[in-house]
């Protein structure tokens, strides 16, 4: 599934005073008539409408169309009379709108105020990023760089707004996104299934039997090998790793001997078997700890994975090369996840995040929909129904196909979950080896997930 060829730019129109960008999932109108420049901003997926008007501190009288493809559209503007200092402003396939402000001597401080059309029923901030969603879509707002405050007028019946201050001194970027991006592919969503052998919750053996793979196979038809597959301190050395003390310090999952498999053989058994089963096969990889970064690490995926094995995409545990929150972080990850999607085409990513951006509530729609699939929710349960349909369940947010992190849940909130997840189209992964919590699934959901094909 080529997400690339399902989110563009569709059109850029210049006429009189208005530029009018349409991109699969919004539609921005820029209103250069003013003494302050306004943008409307509307969804186009799930029927067009109006999310929110923008209010911008300058005027947008110069304002200039300077780059225009699928991918992409730049304008441009000076804002100083005499002086370099230029304001960017990028509308992305993926319908976020990415403002640069460049501050320095001579400008002052420039507030930029929106203004709601709807009113959501999902609505979280931390740290000054905003996200409101509602069963159509959203809209969230993301300071990444030098912006020096936030005001938010709470929610009322009818309306909400917004105020972010960027410096005057000060290099500042905000990212603005309309969500979804895309359609949800619901085929997708039903027919294929995924299954991880050797996650972190029960320790053992890097690579799955084939006794093992067959049975995952009668379930599932997505094969997910874990962090013990490659190579790393203990085992470079012919070392076994019998315990996940052992894989800890080994640390292989860093690219520690250059994602290596411990053993050739076995991986190249594993490959060959899913694919003779049907099933598509991708490996563990986390950039946020691997050793490598930037063009280095992509070319580790496709120069020693897909170049040297018949491997169908890449599981990423996180993104960013930075912890935690960070101005850094968040640019860090949209780029990375944007250059592996250009990369691997058609084939698949699946990304875990739970916490590495900032916060388990607030998350990147914008980020996800270059994802096939997303895993959310790593040691949390008891979580409650909104968190489910808008956090994990990627319906109508990113639209990508957004799996549940199960993997210590206890039984019983399992059981409670299964059909209220089947609801939202959120879906469950089956573990290798088998456990209890897998057996329930054979046994309820999986079952439940076929009677939706159509």
């Amino acid at each position: 599934m080529d997400i690339l060829k399902q989110m563009k730019i569709e059109s850029v129109k210049e006429h009189n005073n208005t530029i009018t960008v349409l991109t699969t999932g919004a539609k921005y109108i820029i209103d250069k008539s003013g003494e302050k420049g306004k943008i409307y901003c509307y969804q186009r997926i799930n029927g067009e409408r109006l999310m929110a008007t923008l209010d911008f501190g300058c005027s947008f009288f110069l304002l200039t169309v300077e780059r225009k493809d699928e991918s992409v559209c730049l304008l441009h503007q000076r804002v100083r009379v005499m002086g370099s200092n230029c304001l960017r402003i990028q509308i992305r396939r993926d319908s976020v709108l990415d403002i640069l402000w460049p501050g320095g001597p001579g400008l002052e401080t420039l507030k930029l105020s929106f203004s709601g059309n709807f009113i959501p029923d999902y609505n979280v901030e931390k740290n000054n990023n905003i996200i409101l969603i509602d069963e159509k879509g959203g809209v969230a707002f993301y300071p990444c760089l030098g912006l020096r405050g936030l005001e938010w007028r709470n929610l009322t019946e009818k309306d909400w707004a917004i105020e972010y201050t960027f410096n005057a001194y000060q290099y500042s970027q905000l990212l603005f996104s309309v969500f979804p991006p895309r359609e949800f592919n619901y085929e997708q969503s039903v027919k294929e299934r995924i299954s991880h052998h050797g996650t972190i919750a029960d320790w053992s053996p890097p690579y799955p039997t084939d006794d093992e793979i067959e049975e995952a196979s009668k379930y599932t038809n997505i094969l997910v090998v874990h962090e013990g597959i490659w190579r790393g301190k203990v085992t470079r050395t012919g070392k076994p790793v019998p315990t996940w003390e052992d894989v800890y310090a080994d640390e292989g999952w860093c690219g520690i001997d250059g994602f290596v498999p411990v053993s050739e053989k076995e991986f190249i058994r594993v490959i060959k078997k899913a694919h003779s089963l049907g099933m598509r096969i991708i490996p563990y990889m986390n950039p946020g700890s691997s050793i490598y970064n930037g063009r280095e690490f992509l070319d580790i995926i496709e120069n020693k994975l897909l170049g040297k094995y018949e491997m169908d995409g890449v599981y990423f545990d996180g993104l960013s090369y930075f912890e935690g929150y960070s101005d850094r972080a968040v640019v860090d990850s949209y780029q990375l996840i944007r250059d592996t999607r250009t990369l691997l085409q058609d084939k698949i990513i699946y990304l875990h995040y739970s916490l590495e951006l900032g916060s388990r509530y607030v998350f990147y729609p914008f980020i996800d929909a270059y994802a096939d699939y997303t895993l959310k929710s790593e040691g949390s349960f008891g979580f409650n129904d909104k968190y489910l349909r808008y956090v994990i369940s990627g319906r109508n947010t990113s639209n990508s196909i957004g799996y549940i992190c199960h993997s210590i849940y206890p039984m019983d909130f399992m059981r409670e979950l299964i059909d209220k997840a089947l609801a939202v189209d959120a879906r469950f992964y089956l573990g290798m080896p088998e456990k209890e919590r897998d057996k329930l699934l054979k046994e309820e959901y999986f079952p439940k997930l076929r009677k939706m094909e159509r």
